[in-house]
């Protein structure tokens, strides 16, 4: 038998923060004229910290990424006037839109990474349910493209992430109101009750027609879930290459030619690694080193001599066959040959 409240807790559970589905829901915008009013609203508890490596990497420019790659190989801090570059912060929060009108969704459920000093709004999860037909899952290649917050309530999102993110205390609703945002506390799985019940009590809020089977919510269900792996993926993908990338002293061409050959062949050539890690996406780490570091001690135990020999060998393979490499030491070039 078909769980009425399922379509609820499926939105809840995989787009809310919290495990008890508790919100902080303030409205930020609204906007229309009955029958066509429109209600943006946010939920303060899904604000958080994000750093938006992926979008650096995109758009930055080859000094830019140099100068991000020699400061993570960097111990200490960067020197006066060295070129500081990298990824932004940004901040994640999750937007209801609740549509008005019978031949609009009953609301959108998205989240966004804003930037506060680029003023943008990136869109990275959207899931849409209608009252007539089934929810929908929107793939990332639909999604609306990073843009400026121009429209009133990108504008709103914006300044409600920035404002509140950097300090929570900073919600007095007092002064949160004068800036337009009204806070509604914790509206449970959906704002639109709320909506409906007190902003538009005097339109006639349109029934859902259709009732979704338990096999339509399971396919539902994996979709999103699957579409959260496939954004962990890229982002795991591009932190991975970003360190690799760190590592890397330049290219050795007798790794070079190992790239695209078989991890079980570069084994058998360059014996057992040391250690290996296996990723999240299915992805082998190998790691291996050449030569050693001497030093040498006097009678006091203080180092008189240091000699390092030693070059460490990253090796990424993927479905068998080696993809990447990084290797680390001093010494490489005179071990890799």
């Amino acid at each position: 038998m078909q769980n009425p409240c399922r379509v609820a807790l499926l939105i809840g559970g995989l787009l809310s923060a919290s495990s008890a589905h508790a919100t902080d829901s303030w409205v930020i915008f609204t906007g229309g004229e009955t029958p066509n009013r429109e209600a943006w609203v946010v939920d303060a508890q899904t604000l958080s910290d994000r750093s938006d490596l992926v979008g650096f990497l995109q758009r930055a420019t080859p000094a830019e990424q140099n100068a991000y790659l020699k400061q993570l190989r960097r111990r200490k801090p960067p020197k006066p006037g060295e070129p500081v570059a990298g990824p932004e912060p940004v901040y994640e929060i999750q937007v209801n839109t609740i549509y008005e009108n019978a031949i609009k969704p009953n609301r959108l459920i998205r989240k966004y990474w804003v930037n506060c000093s680029q003023n943008t709004v990136d869109m990275r999860m959207s899931l849409v349910q209608w009252r007539d037909r089934p929810m929908e899952d929107v793939p990332p290649e639909r999604f609306e493209p990073r843009t400026e917050a121009i429209a009133p309530w990108q504008v709103q999102l914006v300044r409600f992430a920035c404002l509140v993110g950097p300090d929570p205390k900073a919600k007095v609703p007092a002064e949160m109101m004068k800036r337009g945002f009204l806070s509604i506390g914790d509206v449970g799985l959906s704002p639109a009750d709320f909506i409906w019940g007190d902003l538009w009590k005097d339109g006639k809020r349109p029934a859902f027609t259709y009732r979704p089977t338990d096999a339509e919510m399971d396919r539902t269900e994996r979709s999103l879930e699957a579409n959260l792996a496939r954004g962990q993926k890229e982002t795991t993908k591009a932190l991975d290459e970003s360190h690799r990338a760190a590592n890397r002293v330049g290219r050795n061409n007798l790794i070079d030619l190992w790239i695209g050959k078989t991890e079980q062949e570069f084994v058998r050539t360059w014996g057992t690694p040391d250690r290996v890690e296996i990723g999240a996406d299915g992805s082998r780490t190998l790691y291996l080193h050449r030569g050693e570091r001497v030093q040498g001690l006097n009678v006091y135990g203080h180092v008189i001599s240091d000699v390092n020999n030693r070059c460490d060998i990253t090796v990424l393979t993927m479905d068998g066959y080696i993809r990447d490499y990084a290797t680390q030491g001093a010494a490489c070039a005179q071990q890799l040959r």
